[in-house]
């Protein structure tokens, strides 16, 4: 029965209380074993005679939001029994034997009522197996901003069943080629509702979201020279932030701070220095007659992952900032790029050479464990962290062009994200911006 997989799979099971209150569900999706959990999302039930394709809309967004996740396998509505205009919204009206016929582990149950330029949304999950509702949330507000309330709720579900909030209100930014042009683009974190954020008609390349979501930094071909620019996702201005003499690029931003890290030329060699948000250059991190770049922080802003050739082809070297000591973390393949620190700090995604082709890799920060993620479809760079470190996107040449993918950690559920005219690549995941 695919509720035992269910149980097999959750690291500490739901217990309600005498007193109601609910303890987390942990699941855990890290394992090559784990199965997506089945869930029903009927349509929403709409409460009044306003906007009622929205009952469809709902319900498609917030299966497509779980699907995404990795975690969620919805099942299709033509295997339905019941109405959902008709049936209940609440434990007692749910003909949950019905559900449990269908092999749905979860059901969740909307209604929504329109007035005007308002919505209120009530949105439920439901554990079909032990008949009871576990979750239950209102929201109300713009009725044109229904859709941030659907990815509230997945949010929510994810928050209770793994303990971590989903990344529904997240977005990505990559490189758009367009002709000869490439652009600094912004989406959603499924690749809708994508945003130019330059319009230079030139070359605009490694964009990196602030810690607090409200620039990117990016490097510039526009004044001839490599320069790194930051746009204000806020008001749409740009500002200069670094153009020394030589080389500026691979911006970011050190977690927690203004500063950031960036590969300047201007004492001859590409090194990596630490720089404030107004170009000033504090500190060098990375010296010597090796080309340097790259670079990556660590989530506590101490440590540095970065790329050198020092040995005599591109390999991923950490760096103690504090003390100034460093150590070579890879050693298998002769051309290994694109270092990207997961948010909880306990590995290293980069991209390595493997036949001929490039693949994306993790690894942990101490040169253990590592794991090939994707295998023999394309050419798969850029790897950047969801902000939960469920999933990493990068870009890829596996059907052709190349396009923003995702994928989860243990190597299941690839998917692609941009499906824009043109190539995206060089892709940054942004952190959490909900309390913008």
């Amino acid at each position: 029965m695919k509720y035992v997989r269910l149980l097999t799979a959750v690291l500490m099971v739901l217990l309600w209380t005498d007193s109601g209150r609910a303890q987390r569900v942990y699941i855990d999706i890290t394992q090559p074993s784990f199965a997506p959990i089945s869930i029903a999302v009927p349509d929403f039930k709409f409460l009044s005679s306003e906007q009622v394709q929205l009952s469809k809309e709902m319900s498609g967004a917030l299966a497509g939001d779980l699907e995404f996740s990795g975690i969620f396998r919805p099942l299709d509505p033509k295997g339905f029994l019941e109405d959902p205009q008709t049936m209940g919204l609440n434990a007692a009206e749910i003909r949950f034997n019905t559900w449990q016929s269908l092999q749905a582990e979860f059901l969740v149950r909307g209604a929504y009522q329109v007035q005007g330029n308002s919505i209120r949304l009530e949105a439920r999950l439901f554990d079909v197996f032990g008949s009871k509702m576990i979750l239950g949330k209102v929201y109300e507000g713009d009725a044109r901003n229904w859709r941030a309330m659907i990815h509230r709720f997945a949010d929510e579900i994810l928050l209770l069943l793994t303990g971590e909030r989903g990344v529904f209100d997240t977005k990505i930014t990559f490189v758009q080629s367009q002709g000869k042009a490439k652009e600094i683009f912004v989406s959603d974190f499924d690749g809708g509702n994508a945003v130019q954020v330059t319009h230079d008609q030139n070359l605009n390349l490694s964009p990196t979201w602030s810690p607090d979501g409200t620039q990117i930094a990016y490097v510039s071909f526009k004044d001839g020279n490599t320069k790194i620019y930051a746009a204000n996702l806020l008001d749409g201005t740009q500002r200069l932030l670094s153009g020394h003499p030589g080389l500026n690029i691979a911006p970011a931003w050190r977690p927690g701070s203004r500063d950031l890290a960036a590969t300047l030329s201007r004492g001859g060699n590409p090194d990596i220095y630490l720089i404030s948000s107004s170009g000033d250059i504090l500190q060098k991190l990375v010296q010597g007659w090796s080309i340097n770049v790259s670079p990556s922080w660590s989530p506590d802003g101490r440590k540095l992952a970065y790329v050198s050739n020092e040995t005599g082809t591109p390999q991923i070297y950490v760096l103690d900032v504090g003390s100034g000591q460093k150590r070579r973390i890879t050693f298998s393949g002769n051309y290994n790029t694109s270092p990207a620190w997961s948010p909880k700090g306990d590995w290293i995604a980069y991209s390595g050479s493997v036949g001929g082709r490039h693949n994306i890799f993790i690894i942990k920060p101490d040169g253990s464990d590592v794991r090939q993620l994707t295998r023999g479809e394309g050419d798969n760079e850029s790897p950047t962290w969801s902000p939960d470190g469920r999933m990493i996107a990068f870009s890829s040449t596996r059907q052709g062009g190349s396009a923003i993918w995702m994928l989860l950690t243990n190597g299941a559920g690839t998917r692609r994200v941009t499906r824009m005219p043109g190539s995206q690549e060089l892709p940054d995941w942004s952190p959490r911006l909900g309390g913008r």
